[in-house]
This record gives structure tokens, sequence and C-alpha cells, in this order.
């Protein structure tokens, strides 16, 4: 997110200037689709943090694509879209895995924080390695699906650590506590009132039973029962007051938000008007207290406060396109990171490289040294079909690889960490390369293992042409698997792609192809050679297909057999730009 203050606090003796978080009769709704009623989740919530404050508690201004916020949500007293100058923390653990704890908080520190000197930027990263616990981990890898790495307390401390890198001076956590024992979570959140402080930036966080410990290090606490606000303010013994006065008494010796909790959940006691009725005598409280006529009053005081003076003197507030780090710079960060996890991360990549050479093998030994004889069209055409076709339905085993990309990328981008553009050059740069070494891995064994024109223009031409159909199927696996980020149907749909382009492409059926597919998929599919004719017993030759060598010739070319097949004006050129328009399309 862009940030009023990205640079890293030092020791020059100023104080660091925060923002007040204010809000305002906040509201969240959602519409059922059947009886097109409003059902709020949240209702007229109002309240006031100021810098360095840390609220137990929802007003990220992150909201479901079904919902409504209702309300205003104001930073010293204007009113701002919020998630454009905070940093949200949440509740998934969104890393790459093939990194270890150090390298990830490292790239953090790269991409979030202006450009520093690399000694500047290593004790950063060691700082928010011991301020989390993360020293004895540190060399450790996060872990995917083929290696085990840290454990699920260790990641969702990471998890933290990487988003409170970038200084922002509003915070949002989304339990920050979640797996996390009663003596880790103290730890977790102690660090963040340090942070808090250090930076004078607001916290909120949403916690569900946090330790007496944990729950003494909030300044101020939000207790929410079926979107409706029971009690906010101080939480240093005023809370008590307050439920004690209004007929529920916390018993000594009792975690306090586990009390009020026990007291204000109303969704098990079986009889809906009963509930309803005690939802609305604790709401009538709470309208009806001074803590609710406090609360108001501040809020008040603090929009008149901030609108009765100019709202930018020393300070500034970056606009919504401001990054901590220009674009190239994101660019050249993010080429390198990609680059890292394309050597590191095995799905990636290298398991696919090894299936590629097996295949290669495989069909090159089936199809072993097929020579020039015309017989060999048929066998020519079939493995050119199968090498296109393998290629690219192996592109799904990139899926895992692109999903554990896609979250970490929402987050990163939501956060405002890069633009799109830069997330989209970085990875082509990087993949260029990587698909070419896969292209090439498949091609080399198979080019010579079957016999194919030794021609070093000729070789050329099959591994660029199997390179940009493998770059077009990779980009279609990427296009599927981030508009259905689940596993299984985004395997299935790149899978049921592939089989739809194999069975279009023309080399199974051509001229008999229906209108609609011939017109629909065939001609912008991007799954799209001299030969010896037989000789007959009392001399001259028999041609299978008719030459451009003339009569006497007793050889065709593959020109001549595209011809046959109805590409008479086939153009090299013309396919690779169809095949670069499709990549760019897709990507």
């Amino acid at each position: 997110m862009t940030t009023a203050n990205t640079a890293i606090q030092v020791n020059t003796g100023i104080k660091p200037q925060g923002l007040t978080l204010t809000w305002k009769e906040l509201g969240y709704s959602v519409t059922n689709s059947k009886t097109k009623e409003n059902s709020f989740i949240l209702k007229e919530i109002s309240g006031t943090l100021q810098p360095g404050e840390i609220l137990a508690d929802v007003i990220a201004g992150r909201k479901g694509k079904s919902g409504t916020v209702h309300g205003s949500v104001f930073l010293d007293g204007q009113e701002r879209p919020i998630k454009k100058y905070a940093s949200y923390v949440t509740q998934d653990d969104s890393l790459i895995g093939s990194f270890t704890v150090r390298e990830t908080i490292r790239w953090a520190v790269k991409l979030n924080l202006p450009t520093l000197p690399f000694p500047t930027q290593e004790a950063k990263v060691q700082d928010m390695l011991l301020q989390f616990g993360l020293t004895k981990c540190a060399d450790s890898v996060v872990g995917d699906v083929l290696r085990r790495g840290i454990s699920g307390g260790e990641k969702r401390r990471l998890s933290i650590a990487v988003q409170l890198v970038k200084e922002s001076k509003v915070v949002f956590l989304d339990e920050p506590t979640s797996g996390l024992d009663s003596a880790a979570s103290f730890k977790v959140m102690e660090s963040i009132k340090n942070l808090a402080a250090k930076r004078q930036c607001a916290v909120v966080c949403s916690i569900h039973q946090p330790s007496p410990s944990t729950y003494q290090l909030f300044d101020k606490v939000l207790f929410l029962a079926r979107g409706e606000t029971i009690y906010f303010g101080p939480n240093n013994g005023e809370e008590v007051d307050y439920f004690e006065a209004i007929g529920h008494a916390i018993p000594e010796h009792v975690n306090v938000p586990d009390a009020v909790l026990d007291s204000i959940n109303v969704d098990f006691l079986g009889d809906e008007e009963l509930a309803k009725s005690r939802m609305d005598k604790f709401v009538a409280n709470w309208k009806s207290s001074t803590n609710f006529a406090s609360a108001k009053q501040a809020v008040d005081q603090d929009l008149s406060k901030h609108k009765a003076r100019d709202p930018s003197p020393g300070k500034v507030i970056l606009g919504s396109n401001d990054y901590a780090q220009p674009f190239w710079n994101q660019v050249a960060i993010l080429t390198h990171r990609n680059f890292s996890n394309a050597i590191k991360n095995i799905l990636m990549f290298w398991v696919r490289l090894v299936l590629y050479v097996a295949m290669a093998v495989l069909m090159g030994t089936t199809w072993w040294q097929m020579g020039n004889a015309q017989n060999s069209v048929q066998s020519r055409i079939n493995a050119f079909f199968l090498s296109v076709g393998f290629l690219a339905f192996m592109s799904v085993a990139g899926v895992p690889a692109i999903l554990e990309d896609r979250q970490v990328f929402y987050r990163e981008r939501m956060n405002r960490t890069y633009s799109v553009g830069a997330y989209v050059l970085a990875n082509t740069i990087v993949s260029i390369p990587f698909i070419y070494i896969l292209a090439l891995g498949f091609s080399l064994p198979a080019y010579l293992f079957m016999g194919l024109q030794l021609s070093a223009s000729k070789f050329f031409i099959y591994t660029s042409f199997m390179w940009f159909t493998l770059y077009v199927a990779e980009s279609v696996t990427v296009f599927i698997a981030a508009l259905f980020p689940i596993f299984v149907i985004a395997l299935t749909l790149a899978a049921l792609f592939n089989g739809l382009e194999m069975v279009t492409h023309g080399a199974l059926v051509r001229e008999n192809l229906p209108s609609f597919w011939r017109y629909g998929f065939h001609y912008w599919n991007y799954q799209r050679i001299t030969f010896e004719c037989a000789q007959l017993p009392k001399g001259g030759c028999f041609c299978s297909v008719p030459s451009s060598l003339g009569d006497d010739a007793c050889t065709f070319s593959g020109d001549d057999v595209l011809k046959e097949y109805g590409y008479s004006e086939y153009s090299y050129y013309k396919s690779v730009a169809c095949l670069v328009a499709l990549i760019v399309f897709f990507l």
C-alpha cells in the first residue's frame, strides 16, 4: 500500500508522525440474491484510533464483491480510500515456498522500502527476524508441496513480519495469532505493539480468544455481536466496570474477553426471539451509556480538529500511484526474485524438463530414423502432431506453482508493493529463457532420434515453433488458473482446452471439419519437409503427393505435402505472428 512514510526510521531525534484513523457509522451489508433484502454484518460502528495505539478488532476497506460498505473512514479527518494508505496482513500465509525465511524477508525489504545500502537492508532483515522470533529458522526453506519447511506457527509469524516490513501508518491484521500458542501470540503482539509505538502507526487486529497477557497489550477493544457494537473503549478495567454496570459482572481471575464473549454470544440460545431480545438490550445499553457518548464525542472532536486546520502541514500522504520503488526498479527486483524462484522451485520447470526429455527419448526411439521415403510422410505428421500435443498438455504441470504465485501476487498487489505491469513484464522476462530450455530439452533428442533433416536452420525452425507453442500453452494455463484458482478446476479446464486444440488443429481432420470448429478454433489454433517417391519395378516412380519438382524428379518437398493438406500459402512469419499475438492476449 502507499504509505505516509516508507523510509526506515533512524535515530534523528525527530518523532515520526502518524495518522489518526477514524470511522463513523460504518456498516457492511450483503444483499440476498433471492429476496433482494440487505443483511447487515456490521451496523453503524464508530470510533477513533490515535497513532501508536492498537485496537483489537474491521475497517480495512477489503470487502467481498457481493457486499456494500456504508458510512465513512477518515485519515486525519479526510475521507480517503483506506486501502490505498494502509497495509493489510491476511490470515492466509501467502509465501513463496522455495525461499528461506531470511530470503523471504530480504525480498520484502527490497520491494517495500526505498533503495538502501546493502548493510542497512541486512540490518532491517535481521531486526525483523529477531522481533518475530525467526532467527533459529532463518535459513530454513518456507516449504511447498514437495519439501517440508518451517512449522505453521513460524509461517504465521513470517507472514506478519513480511507484511510489516513496509512502514505503513495504518496496519490491519486478520487473526495475527492464529495457529500460535499463548507464548508465541504474546511475543508476536508485543512486537507489533513496539512497532506501532516506534512508527506511530495505528494498528487494528481482529482476534479470537486472546490470552490475558496478550489482551493487556491492546490500548482499546471493540466487542461486536451480530454486527452491533457492544463496547468500544479502553481495556484497562473500564470495560469490566461497564459490563458490571449493565448487569454482566466479570468474575475475578477470569480472562476478560472470554467472559465478555460468553455473555454477548447469543447464537446458541436455541430461541431466536430470546436471542434478538438480548441483543436489543445490549445495543440499547451501549447507546445509552456514557462510554458511547464519550466515543461519539471523540469521533466528532477528531473530525472537527482536522477540519479546522490545514490538512497537510508537515505531513505528506503519497498518492495512489506511488510505490516504494519506481517502475523499472520493481521490474528489476521482481525479475531477480522470479529468476531465483524458478531456479529453486522444482515444480515450476525442472520436473517438467525431466518429463519432456523422457518423452522425447520415447518418441525418438518409436519414430527412430524415419528417413525420407514417402511412406514416412504420415509418420512425420503424426510425430509433429504428438510433439506439439505433448508439450501443450504438460503445461498443466505448472498449475501448482502458478496458484502459489497468484496468492503472493494478490497479497503484494493489494498492499501496493508493485504494479501489475511490472509483475507481468518481470514474469515474461523470466519465462522466455526457461520455456526455451523446456522446448530445447524436448526438441534436441526428439529431432536427432527421429532422423529429421540435419540442418541447423531446420532444427532452429522446429525448436522455435516448439518454443512458441509451449509459450502459448503456458499463457493459457496462467489465464485459466488466474480465473479459476482451484487446483482441480484449473487442471481440468487446461486439459480440456488443450484437448480441444488437438482435435481442431487440422492434422486429424480438416476438410470435413464443421464450420463452427473451423472458423471458431482451427484458424487460430496454436498447435498447427523432400520426400522420396516409391520406385516402380519397371523403372520410374510413384509419388503419393504431386511434386512441384517435376515428374522426373521422383521426389517431393515438404511444401508439396503442406499444399496437399491445404496449406498452399503457408508462411512461417504469419504463424509466428499469430502465436505471439496469442501469447500477448492470454497474458
